[in-house]
């Protein structure tokens, strides 16, 4: 048998297939002693030269079975600790075939490591996915799970790297050996929605508990730095086995430490006139509902209908310590360039330059943050060929070319991308985009050459990973059965996204069935999430005609609001996140907020809360 060790990519399959002829021969031959210096290369060390990792893997040939699968994990080792990453990633995929159960135990983590090195990110997902910690050598098992939790992060998969960070803590010495194992969990657990902080209650022990106590607690009173301490004392004295104040991540302490905004009087530039009179009242509400439990702030609600100059002299007059608006974007525009606005303020929408200002903030309730979410997950579920289909109105087109570019960003090449304006053309191009109508015409084209009758099914593409769908509600449930009929019955089953714009709360079952599969973002306060509830029953009680669009602003005023007191800690620490009614609120560099929504699935022709990824 001859052995072959390549360096060049190209020729990794060489290597596989020399790899893979090693194990076959050997899987099911007993152990012998090593084969004579005629059959094997000449390889001779003294006890100061160790071997390097080639001719570690050259010298597994003289073994058989189980001992050959050994030597061959002690050259992938080598291997890594020398940075031969190819040879390791070939020794460590055929060793994942291996007959020895605790070879394949032991071949975990090697195998982890070099792909990583490689960034084989399929497998990787495949690896992380699927793996059980009982499948790994207990001696392993810490590195194993601090470096799945640190690639996990780095993809933000948040969720499955708090899973991963948690069950590192169970391991033995594991926070000696990883001194940064608080920080990088706190990180993580900083990003999770309250529900997905939650979720991960089932079957917590008794740390883990612990730390998702802390992360509540630490949202519950953000902004209340007196209810925070407090909070906090009464945390460690109930989990006195988790670090103290001293060992905490240093996000934790600063957030402890930080004086928030704190403003007696707040001025509220809204459009009380004219026809954005609607959206400005139910921000409004939104205010006056999230003000109503702190007695100590006064509002003072100003017109912005006038000029920045007139709104600034009553802002003045009402002693005003904070600003929130304006709403409209030239009035945000026009407050923003005022030269000597002295005020720290909150602009209900986005900013169109890369001007940041010292205390100015934006917060609107951008669809780009959606279309930018979902290229994320598509990048974390490792699809390849995803195609984005749209209705022809200019928002739903933005968001379509914002997902096309932050695909780009994140490596890919750019999406199969289609735009529809009617029913007709929507049926027109599902079966054009699935290839159905290519399919049935062949099936006909047969037919009409054969004397008996063909029986056969047309087939759709197989080549799309999933489909991404912008498109409003009633578009939206057109559009999935459309998909559902057209895929045929031997292909995988094709993914569909939506955006909240395809979604509405008054759905009956019909609607719901023929929905079933879809999975879509949503603001939290539009699911009726565990955290809103209460507040959502008084809502329908007092506004129960009141449409969705204005339902959304409802809770953008009440986010809008709660995020006063939270701002100065986003600013000073990057990672905060304040769990809002419209979604995770982040605080950019440039002073925006970007919003992680909700996910959601029809399952069973019932809506349901969904981990994504």
């Amino acid at each position: 048998m001859v052995l072959c060790i390549v360096t060049s990519s190209k020729f990794k399959p060489a290597l596989f297939l020399c790899l893979s002829g090693i194990l076959a021969g050997c899987a099911q031959g007993p152990a012998t002693a090593p084969r004579s210096s005629i059959d094997t290369p000449a390889v001779s060390k003294t006890d100061d030269q160790p071997y390097s990792a080639r001719e570690l893997y050259q010298l597994a040939r003289n073994y058989q079975a189980e001992p050959q699968h050994y030597h061959l994990l002690k050259a992938a080792r080598q291997a890594l600790a020398e940075e031969d990453y190819l040879l390791a990633l070939a020794i460590t995929e055929s060793l994942k075939q291996s007959p020895y159960p605790l070879v394949r135990r032991q071949n975990m983590l090697p195998r982890l490591k070099a792909y990583l090195a490689t960034q084989q990110q399929h497998s990787l997902m495949q690896l992380l996915d699927k793996i059980e910690l009982e499948q790994i050598a207990e001696s392993d098992r810490a590195e194993f799970l601090w470096l799945a939790g640190q690639h996990q992060s780095q993809q933000q998969r948040y969720l499955a790297a708090c899973r991963n960070l948690l069950l590192l803590e169970q391991q033995d010495g594991a926070l000696q050996n990883f001194p940064q194992y608080p920080d990088q969990l706190w990180q993580n657990l900083s990003a999770l929605s309250d529900s997905q902080l939650e979720g991960l209650r089932t079957g917590a022990d008794y740390n883990t508990a612990g730390w998702l106590n802390l992360a509540q607690l630490s949202r519950r009173y953000i902004g209340q730095p007196e209810a925070l301490q407090q909070a906090f004392a009464d945390w460690q004295r109930r989990y006195p086995t988790l670090p103290a104040l001293s060992q905490l991540p240093d996000a934790v302490r600063q957030l402890i430490n930080l004086t928030p905004y704190q403003p007696k009087r707040i001025a509220v530039l809204l459009p009380l006139q004219g026809q954005f009179r609607p959206h400005a009242q139910a921000i409004q509400y939104g205010i006056l509902a999230a003000a109503s439990s702190k007695q100590a702030t006064s509002l003072v609600f100003i017109d912005s209908q006038q000029s920045p100059e007139a709104m600034q002299q009553q802002v003045e007059q009402a002693q005003a310590e904070f600003v929130i608006g304006p709403l409209l974007k030239d009035q945000v525009d026009s407050v923003s360039k005022v030269d000597n606005w002295p005020w720290p303020t909150l602009f209900l929408n986005s900013k169109d330059n890369n001007i940041t200002k010292a205390e100015q903030f934006y917060f609107a309730l951008s669809m780009e943050d959606e279309a930018s979410q979902m290229a994320q997950l598509f990048a974390q579920k490792n699809y390849r060929r995803p195609v984005v289909i749209s209705s022809a109105n200019n928002v739903s087109v933005r968001m379509q070319q914002h997902f096309a570019a932050e695909w780009h960003k994140l490596g890919n090449d750019a999406p199969e991308m289609h735009q529809f304006n009617s029913k007709e053309e929507l049926e027109t191009l599902i079966n054009s985009l699935l290839e159905t109508d290519r399919s049935r015409d062949r099936v006909k084209q047969i037919s009409a050459l054969l004397p008996q009758k063909l029986e056969a099914d047309p087939h759709s593409r197989l080549d799309i990973d999933a489909i991404y769908l912008i498109a409003d509600p009633v578009q939206t449930r057109l559009f999935k059965p459309f998909v559902d009929v057209s895929v045929s019955q031997t292909a995988p089953r094709l993914p569909v996204y939506a955006s909240s714009r395809s979604h509405s709360t008054s759905l009956d079952s019909t609607d719901l069935r023929d929905l079933n599969g879809l999975t879509f973002t949503e603001m939290p306060w539009m699911l009726a999430e565990q955290g809103s509830v209460e507040l959502r029953q008084q809502y329908q009680q007092l506004f129960a005609d009141q449409d969705e669009t204005l339902q959304r602003l409802f809770a953008m005023g009440y986010d809008a609001y709660q995020l006063v007191g939270s701002l100065r800690q986003q600013q000073q620490l990057p990672a905060t996140v304040f769990p809002g009614l419209t979604g995770q609120l982040r605080l950019t560099p440039g002073g925006s907020i970007v919003r992680q929504l909700s996910w959601a699935s029809y399952r069973n022709n019932r809506l349901r809360p969904v981990q994504e990824p």
